[in-house]
């Protein structure tokens, strides 16, 4: 099986075939590593066999392949204006060859393009391994997109204040903002912050709470809004770090129950 470092290697060989000092496709490169770190990091939590831990290693560096194709032929980033990258991905890697190199047998590729596939959207289906196996995909990927974001690295997009009435009800009810019409900058930020609750895996949860990306993620983008609208980030950020505070404790509570059973 092929080591990580040589699947680092080989992902920025795959890379390299677009233009790697385009910062857009640089970005992509290190996002890759840094889903492939945390699958890793939480397939381990999770005491999965040392194979399908390095087997979503893989999955994490290749899992948005599909933007460095997006980026190469529309110079766009945006699912709604192009192909899905989710869907461009497994393509490219198929045609391209690349799937065979990262992945010598059918099966390994067969699940690797399905979680690829559906990396953008929970899983509905009633394969229990396969529902782990994209969990943890979609963690690793949204915890990498959220120290993007704390780093203040997201756009924007708008100039408009305020907020829309939709983005907050789905926000406060923890519903998934995917597809939900972003019109004003404080709807891109709520965006952005409405990741840290989709997060799953309490591994993630408690480190997203020490290295205060909540915190910074108010910091960073405060200073882009009004006062009203700094009020409204203000608020929520608080309520998420509660919530995630105790939702960390509440394991921790269980889990040490278990163990004294």
């Amino acid at each position: 099986m092929m080591d990580l470092m040589n699947a680092n290697k080989l992902f920025f060989s795959l890379c390299k075939e677009f233009d790697i000092e385009d910062e857009n496709i640089l970005r992509r490169f290190v996002h890759g590593l840094e889903t492939a770190q945390n699958c890793f990091s939480v397939a381990s939590s999770e005491q999965l066999p040392r194979c399908e831990r390095e087997f979503l290693y893989k999955v994490g560096l290749l899992h948005d392949a599909g933007r460095l194709v997006q980026w190469q032929r529309y110079a766009n980033f945006s699912d709604s204006k192009t192909l899905p990258h989710e869907k461009l991905g497994p393509e490219f890697l198929k045609e391209s060859g690349w799937l065979e190199k990262f992945f010598e047998k059918k099966d390994e590729q067969k699940l690797a393009t399905k979680l690829i596939e559906h990396h953008t959207h929970p899983y509905q289906g009633k394969d229990a391994k396969f529902s782990q196996l994209l969990g943890i995909l979609r963690d690793a990927d949204c915890y990498a997109n959220l120290d993007y974001t704390a780093s203040g690295l997201q756009r924007l997009w708008t100039t408009q204040n305020g907020v829309s009435s939709q983005v907050l009800a789905k926000l406060r009810l923890r519903q998934s903002l995917h597809g939900t019409p972003i019109r004003t900058k404080l709807d891109r930020v709520l965006q952005l912050l409405s990741r840290t609750y989709s997060i799953k895996h309490n591994i993630l949860k408690r480190d997203l709470l020490a290295r205060k990306y909540i915190n910074s993620i108010y910091e960073v983008y405060c200073g882009m809004l009004n006062s009203e609208d700094g009020q409204v980030l203000y608020k929520e950020c608080w309520m998420l770090k509660q919530e995630l505070a105790q939702q960390v404790a509440e394991h921790d509570t269980t889990k040490e129950k278990l163990m004294q059973n």
